[in-house]
C-alpha cells in the first residue's frame, strides 16, 4: 500500500513525509476488540498475503484517524473492524503514520463526492463494488430508502456481518457475492441493481483488476451497452504514472502489492483512457495536488509550527485524485 505514501508526499512534499513517517504513534491498543479471521496467519503476522488484508489495514487507517482531535472522518466501527491483524498489518508498513494520512484523505474526497452526487441527482442505489470493509451504510446521513449493495467476497461480507451484527444501517443495506472477472456474475449484479439511477464507487479497486476486468466494467455500464442497467455516476481514484514517476525516484511504490495485483493491471491513466472511451465523463474531481489545502495546519502542527516545504511540480491538468464520472448523454 506504498500508494498512499506517495499521495501523501504529493500532498506534503518528500521532507515533509520522512519527518512524519519517523514519527512512532500506533493505533491505541483500546481499539483492538476481536482478532480478524479472514487469514490463516496469526493475527501479529503483518505481511499482506491477500487482496483482503489491505481491507483491514484501510480499516485500521480510519480507526487511527478517528482517534485524533482534527480528524478529516469518523467512522466508530473501524477498529472493531480493523482486528489485531489490521492493526499489525498496518504497523508493519513503513511510513505508518503518511499511510494512515492519506488514506483518511482519499476517504473523506470519496465522501464529499458521493454526497454531492446524492443531493443533486435522482440516485436510487449505490453499488459499492469491492466494498472490503467500508462503513458508509452504518454512518453516513443517508435517505433511509436508498439501496446500498455492498459486492465483495463471501468471506468478508460474512466477517463484516458478524462485526456489524449489532448496528442498523442508516440506509436499505444488502449484499451480494461476486467475482468481477466472470462475466455472469458481473451480469448478477447489474440485474441486482435493477433499471432505476445508480451510483457505482470502485475505491481502491480497478488498479487490482485485469485490464479486460475494468474495460467490462466501463463497457456493461454505459449507455451504448444491452445491459439493463442504469449506472449514472462512477465514483473511483485515479492516480497517474506521471504523479508517481515524481514522487518515486524510479523506486516501485506498489511493491508491497504487487504479488495481489493481476499481472496486467493497468495505470491510472490507462484507467481513466477506458471510462472515457466508453462514454465516461469526468463530472467532479478533488485532486490529490490541489485540494488538499485543509491539511496545511494539521502538518505545521506535526512540524513544531514551521511551514512546510513547496510541493512538487506536477504537470498542468494531472487529474491524480477521486473522480467522479458521468455517463455521457
Amino acid at each position: 500500500m506504498n500508494l498512499f505514501i506517495l499521495i501523501a508526499r504529493g500532498l506534503l512534499g518528500n521532507s515533509v513525509c520522512d519527518t512524519l513517517g519517523s514519527a512512532t504513534t500506533k493505533p491505541r491498543p483500546s481499539h483492538i476488540r476481536m482478532m480478524n479471521p479472514l487469514s490463516p496467519t496469526p493475527p501479529t503476522h503483518g505481511e499482506i498475503t491477500h487482496v483482503s488484508d489491505t481491507a483491514l489495514m484501510v480499516a485500521a487507517c480510519r480507526a487511527h484517524e478517528t482517534a485524533l482531535e482534527d480528524a478529516y472522518i469518523r467512522d466508530p466501527f473501524a477498529a472493531r473492524l480493523a482486528g489485531e491483524r489490521g492493526v499489525a498489518i498496518l504497523n508493519a508498513l513503513p511510513h505508518a503514520n503518511v499511510l494512515r494520512f492519506g488514506l483518511a484523505i482519499r476517504t473523506r474526497f470519496v465522501e464529499e463526492l458521493l454526497m454531492e452526487a446524492l443531493k443533486a441527482h435522482p440516485i436510487k442505489t449505490v453499488l459499492s463494488v469491492g466494498c472490503g470493509l467500508d462503513t458508509r451504510p452504518w454512518r453516513l446521513d443517508l435517505a433511509s430508502d436508498l439501496r446500498w449493495i455492498e459486492i465483495d467476497f463471501a468471506d468478508m461480507l460474512d466477517y463484516k456481518d458478524r462485526i456489524m451484527s449489532g448496528e442498523k444501517p442508516r440506509c436499505r443495506r444488502e449484499r451480494l457475492t461476486v467475482d468481477l472477472n466472470d462475466p455472469a456474475q458481473r451480469r448478477a449484479m447489474y440485474e441486482a441493481a435493477g433499471p432505476e439511477p445508480a451510483l457505482m464507487i470502485t475505491e481502491g479497486l480497478l488498479l487490482y483488476l485485469p485490464a479486460a476486468t475494468v474495460e467490462a466494467l466501463a463497457a456493461e455500464t454505459s449507455r451504448n451497452s444491452n445491459v439493463n442497467i442504469n449506472v449514472s455516476h462512477w465514483i473511483s481514484d485515479i492516480t497517474t504514472s506521471a504523479f508517481s514517476k515524481i514522487l518515486s525516484a524510479g523506486a516501485d511504490t506498489m511493491q508491497s502489492i504487487r504479488h495481489v495485483q493481476a499481472s496486467d493491471c493497468l495505470q491510472g491513466e490507462q484507467i481513466l483512457e477506458v471510462l472515457h472511451r466508453h462514454g465516461w465523463t469526468t463530472d467532479a474531481l478533488r485532486s490529490y495536488i490541489t485540494d488538499v489545502g485543509f491539511v496545511q495546519e494539521r502538518v505545521r502542527r506535526m512540524m513544531g509550527g514551521n511551514t512546510p516545504p513547496p510541493r512538487p511540480q506536477f504537470p498542468p491538468g494531472d487529474p491524480t485524485g477521486v473522480l467522479r464520472f458521468a455517463r455521457r448523454q
